[in-house]
């Protein structure tokens, strides 16, 4: 329950720096309000400069007053449903019963709430933006310009009560940039998603979730191949999260990638087979558009534009050199794949197998002749078969593996920062023992660990990210212990008898050339002697 109290609260409103260089401007300022009630419309008695204007913003956030263009018709108090019976508004409803007004009360949202105001601050009906849009459009680029030059993937702004926290992850970790008032920052959520976004809805609700894309225009200036918005209610106001899509053109190899020399050859022969699907797997955020990418540019420097290479993706994430196609407006992932099968493609690549009508129709693309690319949220490459049975495909057909041909599954982890980086042996204190005894088997004297941070890694510790993997390209004899024994004795049967390198091998790797901190590697994909136990059940069977 909201505690939107009488007296005075400190509020922690940090200036944000936007620009650090020259300008020093802050986006903390003071915008002008224009008190100019329309001619016929409501008027709003609690906003500023109205006879109820001094009740407390935050109160002013949960309910709104408005005296109907009629003369003779009762105020209007609308109340956002959720703090109905909170004991503030409660009390603003006694001072006006004091006060011998007739009013009713009527239930409303976050954004109606918010839009009766901003018709007062802007002088207008519409509920777009904020009263100055274009300074809090160059505001919203100005971080998104620093989040740029840090080389971050998202952008978070988490709207609290008192405060906004802006928030950048760069090279998956996430750090705050800045605080700003929340009063700002919900003017920076209204300017970037009514004025910035190319929207389905009519304007930013910050009570519901809602999803959009930065207009080329604004992309194009930060030099970004296109920026996703995604929004959530949280308990004290809105979260929305910028996923920057930057083409990293310093990554255009499996090499550059982070795969490792044994695993390259097999994704090169996966690029000689006249058909089939292969999905790249892994968690959201695990690098898959990036590896769909760089394979699907290798396939057509391979095939030198012989070969007709369609995408279709929700949005198009990275240029290709391929007919890259977007996801139509209420248009399903089974109708769009269907739709491109008549477009006389060689190498399909949906963006994603989501559901079972999408995933039925990429099998049916497998089987009429074509190479399919596309991914999988899964959390290892045996796991993509079961997780396609679990979906509602024909076990038959996921287990055939002339159909099923090749199966990547992925995760990111964070490279360290040469100049920083401590040794473990310096730093051993830092390491709980149950860790040492999982590294068991790596040479201890060449691990790093995390340092403190330096002006080469913008004091975060690391420097980039890298791929961890593993690649299964599936067998008769592999698939025949699917069927008859499951993906445990799969697995095991994959890593025992064909000599499969997980993703944990894989990682293990990397932590003993000192490039990934151990700890790291735990949090992120399990722990570093599982495998041991696989290969142990392996024998024992």
């Amino acid at each position: 329950m909201s505690t939107h109290g009488a007296q005075d609260r400190p509020v922690a409103a940090q200036a944000l720096e936007l620009d650090e260089q020259a300008e020093g401007a802050s986006i903390a300022r003071e915008l002008v309000a224009e008190l100019a009630p329309l001619e016929g419309a409501e008027q709003v008695l609690t906003a500023d400069g109205g006879p109820w204007g001094t009740i407390k913003p935050q109160l002013k956030q949960f309910l709104v007053l408005l005296e109907p263009a009629s003369p003779n018709a009762d105020l209007q108090l609308l109340v956002s449903a959720q703090h109905r019976r909170d004991p503030f508004v409660i009390a603003f409803m006694n001072q006006l019963d004091q006060a011998g007004l007739q009013y009713q009360v009527r239930s409303s949202t976050l954004s109606e709430i918010k839009a009766h105001y901003q018709r007062v601050e802007s002088g207008r009906s519409a509920v777009a933006g904020v009263t100055d849009s274009a300074a809090r459009q160059q505001d919203v680029m100005r971080i998104l310009g620093l989040a740029q030059q840090a080389k971050a993937s998202d952008v978070h702004f988490v709207v609290g009560r008192e405060i906004t926290r802006i928030q950048f992850r760069v090279h998956g970790l996430l750090h705050e940039h800045a605080q700003v008032e929340s009063r700002v920052g919900q003017e920076l959520c209204f300017a970037l998603y009514n004025t910035m976004c190319d929207v389905a809805e009519e304007h930013f609700q910050p009570d519901i979730s809602q999803n959009a894309r930065v207009k080329n225009a604004f992309v194009a200036q930060l030099g970004l191949f296109g920026a996703r918005v995604a929004t959530r209610p949280l308990v004290e106001g809105p979260l929305v999260v910028l996923r920057l899509l930057n083409d990293d053109k310093t990554l255009q190899t499996y090499e550059e990638l982070g795969f490792h020399p044994v695993q390259i050859p097999l994704i090169d022969r996966l690029h000689r087979l006249p058909y089939g699907i292969n999905l790249i797997t892994g968690p959201t955020g695990s690098g898959k558009s990036k590896t769909l990418q760089v394979t699907l540019n290798l396939i057509a420097a391979e095939t030198k534009g012989t070969k007709h290479i369609l995408t279709l993706e929700d949005p198009p994430e990275y240029p290709i050199w391929a007919n890259q196609s977007p996801l139509g407006h209420n248009e399903s992932w089974d109708q769009a794949i269907t739709t491109t099968l008549r477009l006389d493609p060689d190498i399909l690549m949906p963006g994603e197998v989501r559901d079972l009508p999408s995933a039925v129709a990429s099998l049916r693309g497998g089987m009429t002749g074509h190479q399919l690319w596309s991914t999988l949220h899964t959390n290892n490459a045996v796991a993509s078969v079961q997780r396609l049975i679990d979906m509602g495909c024909d076990p038959s057909l996921v287990t055939d593996p002339a159909l099923i041909t090749g199966l990547i599954n992925q995760s990111l982890l964070p490279v360290l920062c040469p100049h920083c980086a401590q040794p473990l042996t310096a730093g051993r204190h830092q390491v709980e023992p149950g860790l040492l005894e999982r590294m068991h088997g790596l040479d201890l004297d060449q691990v790093k660990l995390k340092g403190p941070g330096c002006s080469q890694c913008r004091n975060t510790g690391v420097i980039r990210r890298t791929v961890v993997a593993e690649i299964l390209l599936p067998t008769y004899g592999f698939m025949r212990r699917f069927r008859k024994e499951g993906a445990g004795e799969a697995r095991s049967y994959w890593v025992g008898e064909m000599g499969g390198m997980t993703k944990i091998m894989h990682a293990r790797s990397k932590v003993a050339a000192g490039l990934i901190d151990p700890r790291m590697a735990e949090s992120e994909i399990g722990p570093l002697d599982f495998d041991r136990y696989v290969l142990e059940q392996h024998h024992a069977g």
